[in-house]
């Protein structure tokens, strides 16, 4: 501006009409309602501006300025009504969030939405440290909430996400408890004439989740050329109401190769299949590969984990997870295959993702590829990997092969 031109002249609104100014690094937007004072927080005095022009408008249309930032409505109030949203939209991963948000309610569930900032995001999660709570399932609870209160803010029912203003907490680095090639094959061997069986050798087998190996139906098999098709995965629901749809991401659409005894299992699941449909003749309406003994689809919980235990225990492996099966199938398949055709058998959306799960057993892939080069020069390898045939009929050197 010149040494003579006039300083730009500020305008007054009219009374009632709000007012914008400067705060922080930011704006704020104030206006009464009904005798009360409500304020927001905006980037941006253009911001400030478009919100300050919405809320004016909706109170003439005669919506109440509460739908936009009501410090009545708490947290609570909020996540009930944004999971019912959830459950509707987002049916796979509502259990997910749901989950996680019931330790953030006994904190911070009954403190108005409007009064919460990131200094009580932070507190939230310090408490729940204190307490024990993982690394790992600390930034799951703090995605969740993140994502509640950033719908929240898109509703303008609070100005903005407090979660925005505090630093993610650290993952810690992800550590399975996985099985090894003889721990493996103790588990089949021993598992094989019960109801689990197949399906600890198919998911051993493939690496496959848990729902999709119990969404197969006989029409994704192919078992004379030895191919699986994954399409779908199981959601489960409260109350039984269980149903198959989409797999997790579209990578995870795929067909997989199977060979010699997850062959063999799957033909021994089908003749246990034919017997079960002579006494529950409504098992073949869905024509799954894994029916359960009741209700429509199988649930790993409850009796499942019990039983799967057992054979855990009977077979001298650790106590792992059933999910635990896919990764010691992963790391078995980066250790023989490498880590872009390990991705897309098990679904993986990237090879990165299954570097971040996998990337340690890379190095004996070194020698791997070193002996490939000495072949392709005319030397001859020496090393193999110790998972090629871990699974198959065919015994790999080294290994112990299953005998019934």
């Amino acid at each position: 501006m010149s040494s003579g031109e006039a300083p730009a002249r500020v305008h007054r609104r009219a009374r009632g009409t709000g007012s914008i100014y400067a705060s922080g690094s930011g704006w704020r937007v104030r206006i009464r309602e009904n005798g009360r004072e409500r304020t927001w927080q905006v980037p941006t005095h253009e911001a400030g501006r478009a919100l300050l022009k919405e809320v004016l408008i909706e109170r003439e249309q005669g919506v109440s300025v509460r739908r936009l930032a009501d410090h009545r409505l708490t947290l609570n109030e909020w996540l009930d009504e944004w999971l019912a949203q959830a459950a509707l939209s987002r049916p796979r991963t509502h259990p997910f969030y749901r989950q996680k948000l019931d330790h953030v309610r006994p904190l911070l569930g009954n403190v108005a939405m409007d009064e919460i900032d990131s200094r009580d995001i932070r507190k939230t999660l310090a408490g729940l440290d204190a307490v024990g709570m993982s690394a790992t399932m600390l930034q799951h609870v703090y995605r969740s909430l993140s994502t509640a209160l950033n719908a929240a803010a898109e509703e303008r029912r609070i100005s903005r996400n407090p979660c925005s203003g505090v630093a993610v907490p650290h993952r810690s680095e992800f550590e399975a408890t996985t099985l090894t090639v003889e721990q493996a094959q103790r588990l089949v061997d021993l598992a094989w004439d019960t109801r689990l069986g197949p399906l600890i050798t198919v998911a051993l087998s493939t690496g496959a989740r848990a729902g999709e190996l119990l969404g197969l139906t006989w029409d994704d098999l192919d078992l004379e050329r030895g191919l699986i098709t994954i399409t779908k995965t199981v959601q489960w629901k409260a109350g039984g109401q269980h149903q198959a749809g989409h797999t997790k991401t579209r990578s995870s659409r795929r067909t997989v190769r199977i060979v010699g005894t997850a062959i063999e299992a799957l033909e021994e699941q089908r003749r246990r299949c034919v017997e079960a449909r002579l006494a529950r003749p409504g098992l073949a309406r869905l024509n799954l590969v894994f029916p359960p003994s009741r209700g429509n689809y199988m649930v790993p919980s409850g009796a499942f984990v019990r039983d799967f235990r057992l054979l855990l225990s009977r077979a001298g492996c650790p106590q792992i997870r059933f999910h635990d099966l896919r990764h010691t199938a992963g790391l078995f398949l980066t250790r023989s295959v490498g880590l872009v055709v390990a991705s897309r058998i098990l679904g993986h959306a990237d090879p990165g993702i299954t570097a971040r799960f996998y990337g340690h057993a890379a190095p004996e892939d070194l020698t791997t590829a070193a002996n490939a080069m000495s072949a392709l020069i005319g030397g001859t390898p020496t090393i193999k990997s110790i998972a090629v045939g871990a699974f198959s009929k065919e015994p790999t050197p080294g290994l112990r092969t299953r005998a019934r």
